[in-house]
């Protein structure tokens, strides 16, 4: 019995240590699929948190994006360099509140430059040249499309592994540097799937039709909303089997390759956007399951 006030400060002294270690621990810790990445490349970001956390987010390239939380005090993000953003340091912050304090982590992620191809067409004047009407039509369109991007929706449906858009996955140009008939375009922000017209086209995860329609550059064209700012696009469809707010399942067929709109023979133009801009969308096959 002499024992049981020795063995009982031993425990409490133990048990103030441990609790001590723990809220040694920092409140927030960050790590990235890569810190070195290039122009175009996604980047899945982990964060850990030493205690509970509330309204965390990522802070990156002018934005704010959710996560997803995969386990108790574990999060999941996918944020990205786009392929204009420039070589050099850039700064990623995991920021929420804890315990009634602000709490943050920082890393730095270095953007390599990337060389991309340039790509020389010669066009009849009437694909390369428009009318003030066609102008009008086309900014219209593109502003419309860049509204849905800004929208950071929520639940975040994505998961890794992401599913090729097709069986038969051989993609050309991403990143290109178009120069039309002598004169220097925007760069091709997605890659090109050369295919006979009729291939099937699925989504690359689960996602909510953003937009199902014609338009002028992609012709009958989906985007899919995949949560947290994260869109896949398809232009040149032969037709399109979805409809605008509708829940699409990973893997489910959403049309056909075609060559609709301004396409000069069957196929797949695919983009991906996720929050910090237009990325190579073949980076994102190999990320693992989680």
């Amino acid at each position: 019995m002499r024992r049981f006030p020795f063995v009982l400060a031993m425990l409490l002294a133990a048990g103030i240590s441990a609790a001590r270690s723990l809220y040694s621990l920092p409140p927030l810790s960050l790590s990235a699929s890569s810190r070195t990445p290039s122009q175009g490349e996604p980047v899945t970001v982990e964060v850990a948190a030493a205690a509970p956390v509330d309204n965390l987010s990522l802070r990156w390239e002018g934005g704010s994006w959710p996560l997803r939380e995969t386990a108790i005090g574990r999060y999941e993000g996918l944020i990205g360099v786009d392929l204009l953003a420039p070589a050099g340091p850039a700064t990623l912050v995991a920021e929420g509140w804890s315990r009634g304090e602000r709490v943050r982590a920082d890393m730095v992620l270095t953007v390599v430059a990337r060389r991309f191809p340039v790509q020389r067409m010669s066009l009849p004047k009437s694909m390369a040249e428009f009318d003030g009407a066609a102008l009008k039509r086309i900014r219209s369109e593109a502003s419309a499309l860049e509204e849905r991007f800004a929208r950071v929706t929520a639940p975040i449906l994505w998961r890794a592994p992401f599913l090729p858009p097709v069986e038969d996955y051989r993609p050309e140009n991403f990143g290109s540097r178009r120069v039309i008939n002598g004169e220097e375009r925007s760069p091709h922000a997605a890659v090109d799937l050369r295919l006979p017209e009729g291939t099937p086209v699925r989504s690359i995860s689960e996602g909510t039709v953003a937009f199902a329609g014609e338009q002028f550059f992609g012709g009958r064209s989906v985007v899919l909303d995949h949560g947290g700012g994260v869109f896949s696009v398809y232009y040149h469809l032969r037709e399109f089997t979805v409809s605008e707010g509708r829940r699409v399942a990973r893997g489910e067929t959403i049309g056909a390759v075609g060559a609709t709109g301004r396409a000069t023979g069957p196929h797949l133009h695919f983009g991906v956007r996720v929050p910090g801009g237009r990325v190579d969308p073949s980076f994102l096959f190999p990320l693992p399951a989680r």
